[in-house]
C-alpha cells in the first residue's frame, strides 16, 4: 500500500511539471508547430507545382510527336506550333524549379565546396552567399514576369498565330520564380544556421 501511495504521488508530480512546462513554453511549441506545418504545406504546394511541370512536358513531347507526323506523314504541320512550344517550354521549366531545388537535382559544380571546404561554417557560410545571389536574380525574374503578364493582361496581348492570351503562360512563370525564392530562403534559413550552431568538417 505504502508503495502504491508513492508511485502514485510521483505521477501526480510529473503530470503537474509536464502540465507546468507546456503552459510555460506552449507558445514556443505552437509557433514550432505553426511553422512546421507551413513547411509541410509549402513542399506539398512545390511538389504539386512540379507535377503540373511535368504535365507539360508530356503535353510538350506529345506535341513534338504529332507535329512531325502532321508534317512528314500528312504534309499538314499544326497551326501555331511555335506559339505552343514557346510557352509550354517556358512553364514547364519554372513549374519545376523550386521542386528540384529542394530535391538538389540541379547541376552543380562542388570541387572547391567539398574538397576544400569540406563542411563546416564555412562551407555554410559560401552556401548561403550561393543562395542570396541566386535569389537576387530569381527575384528579378519574378518581377519582370509579374510585370510582364500584368502588363500583358492589361494591353490584351495575345500571340502571333493562334491569338492565345500571353498573361498565362508569364504569370506561370512568375509563380514557379516566386515559389524557387521561397525555396532559397528556407534553405538560406539552414545555412545560417549550420552557421551560427557550427559542426565539423569532414576529412
Amino acid at each position: 500500500m505504502h508503495q502504491r501511495g508513492l508511485l502514485s504521488k510521483l505521477s501526480k508530480t510529473n503530470k503537474e511539471e509536464r502540465s507546468e512546462k507546456i503552459a510555460e513554453g506552449g507558445g514556443v511549441s505552437e509557433r514550432s508547430s505553426l511553422l512546421g506545418n507551413a513547411v509541410r504545406g509549402f513542399g506539398a504546394l512545390e511538389r504539386w507545382l512540379g507535377y503540373l511541370g511535368m504535365a507539360f512536358l508530356i503535353g510538350l513531347m506529345a506535341m513534338v510527336v504529332l507535329e512531325v507526323v502532321s508534317r512528314y506523314v500528312f504534309g499538314n504541320p499544326i497551326m501555331g506550333y511555335i506559339d505552343i512550344m514557346r510557352m509550354m517550354m517556358a512553364v514547364m521549366v519554372f513549374l519545376t524549379l523550386a521542386y528540384c531545388q529542394r530535391e538538389g537535382g540541379h547541376i552543380r559544380m562542388e570541387l572547391f565546396m567539398t574538397r576544400v571546404l569540406k563542411g563546416g561554417r564555412r562551407y555554410h557560410l559560401v552556401e548561403f552567399s550561393h543562395l542570396l545571389l541566386s535569389l537576387a536574380g530569381f527575384g528579378a525574374i519574378a518581377i519582370s514576369s509579374l510585370n510582364g503578364a500584368l502588363q500583358d493582361y492589361a494591353v490584351g496581348d495575345v500571340t502571333a498565330v493562334l491569338y492565345w492570351p500571353t498573361w498565362p503562360a508569364k504569370m506561370l512563370v512568375a509563380i514557379g520564380a516566386i515559389f524557387l525564392c521561397v525555396r532559397f530562403i528556407l534553405q538560406m534559413f539552414y545555412s545560417m544556421s549550420q552557421v551560427v550552431v557550427g559542426i565539423k568538417k569532414t576529412d
